[in-house]
This record gives C-alpha cells, sequence and structure tokens, in this order.
C-alpha cells in the first residue's frame, strides 16, 4: 500500500540557514560557511548572556535586530531585485524582503563590525595596542569573509554588498552613540534595578567594572586556598 503524501505549498526553506553553493566548487562550498557567520554571532551573544548575564549582549543583540529591520525597509522602498540567477520567486511568500538592496548580510556585519570596533577602541578597558589591533583585524576579516560570499554565491551584486556595508557602518555608529548617551543618562543603571533584572542577575560589569581573565583566575586561586586551608 502506497503511502499518503501530499505536497503542501505552504513549506518553505528557513532561508536563514538555507544556501545554495556550487558542489563541485570549493570557494562556494565555504563561501556558504561564511554566510552562516551572522548567526554564529547571535548565537554567541545569546550564549554569552545565558552564561554571564551581561546587558551589553542584550544591548548588541537589541541593534542587530533594529539593523534587520532597518534593511528590510530600505530594500521595500528600493525595489532592487537580486542577481538574475535567482529570478523574481526568491523568498516570496515569506516574512521578508525579497529584494536585493541592500545586502543584509553585508549590513549585519557592517554594523557588528562598527559597533565592535568602537567597544574596542573606546570602551574596552585594560587592553593593550596590539590587542585592540588584533581584534579591529578580527572582526574586519570576518566582515570582508562574508561580504565577499555573498557576491560569490550570487546572492547580491557588489553594490548591493557595498551599499549594504556601508548602512551597517552608518547605523553601527549611530546606534554606539545612542547607547553612549543613555549610560551617561544612567537611563542603563535604571533599567538594570528593575525586578527582572535582579531576578535574572542581569549586571553591566564588562563596562563598569570589567575583569580580566588573570584577574578572575586569581580570584579562583585564592578561593581554591581558602577552602583547602579550611579541610
Amino acid at each position: 500500500m502506497a503511502a499518503n503524501s501530499t505536497f503542501n505549498p505552504n513549506l518553505i526553506p528557513f532561508d536563514d540557514t538555507y544556501i545554495l553553493y556550487d558542489s563541485t566548487d570549493l570557494l562556494s562550498f565555504i563561501s556558504a560557511y561564511f554566510s552562516l557567520i551572522p548567526i554564529a554571532i547571535l548565537v554567541f551573544q545569546l550564549s554569552w548572556f545565558i552564561t554571564t548575564r551581561e546587558f551589553e549582549a542584550c544591548i548588541m543583540a537589541a541593534g542587530q535586530v533594529s539593523n534587520e529591520i532597518l534593511n528590510n525597509l530600505i530594500k521595500i522602498v528600493v525595489k532592487q531585485p537580486r542577481p538574475t540567477s535567482f529570478g523574481d520567486s526568491f523568498q516570496n511568500g515569506t516574512v521578508r524582503s525579497g529584494y536585493g538592496m541592500p545586502s543584509a548580510h553585508s549590513q549585519f556585519m557592517g554594523f557588528f563590525c562598527m559597533y565592535t570596533g568602537l567597544r574596542y577602541c573606546l570602551r574596552w578597558k585594560g587592553l593593550t595596542a596590539c590587542k585592540r589591533v588584533a581584534g579591529l583585524i578580527t572582526v574586519t576579516a570576518l566582515a570582508a569573509c562574508v561580504c565577499f560570499s555573498r557576491v560569490y554565491l550570487r546572492y547580491h551584486t557588489v553594490d548591493q554588498v557595498l551599499v549594504g556595508f556601508s548602512a551597517g557602518l552608518c547605523s553601527g555608529s549611530s546606534y554606539f552613540l545612542v547607547v553612549a548617551i543613555l549610560r551617561e543618562l544612567k537611563i542603563i543603571d535604571w533599567v538594570l534595578t528593575w525586578r527582572l533584572a535582579r531576578v535574572l542577575y542581569v549586571k553591566d560589569s564588562c563596562n563598569q567594572a570589567p575583569i580580566t581573565l588573570k584577574e578572575e583566575y586569581e580570584a579562583y586561586r585564592l578561593r581554591l586556598e581558602r577552602r583547602i586551608k579550611r579541610e
């Protein structure tokens, strides 16, 4: 007896992870993984908050979401199609726009590159000049890999990627300024007094009372020595 299998026309791929690439091209295969870097960053931010309860992780994630909304609004206004290799059906029937200008991945990485770079330079205390430069090179390299992958996989044109990355740089710097103003006005400190923040043990130590790995290790050794003495 044949199995009763009917096609559901409402089933569509989750396009954030659904990436088409040329199986005969190694660089195309690698580029597909490059395109997943934004998702890895979001997973990192979520993991960072869960393990440390640092409010900065929520601030960065909120900025990325706002940046994504801005990207979709621009796409709807500009209405520039993607490269012809994807036709007119790409992302139709989804909550996201199927247009290509500007590239969402590139704008995501532009935001991440600018916001994180400004944190390295202006807010991350105790870093040497070499570590700051290494951090900037790392985030820039990640952004370059993602931007390259979007063009190489033909999801976007060069112009769409450049505009997207530039828009991300602008939104990242603007968001960093807004967050800095909120800190100066003590609004973030006020948010951390909310009952929910206290219940979840949310803190802002990476900005107000940063601790290095060395300091954390020394504190651990001190606690360990005290425990051994009591035993």
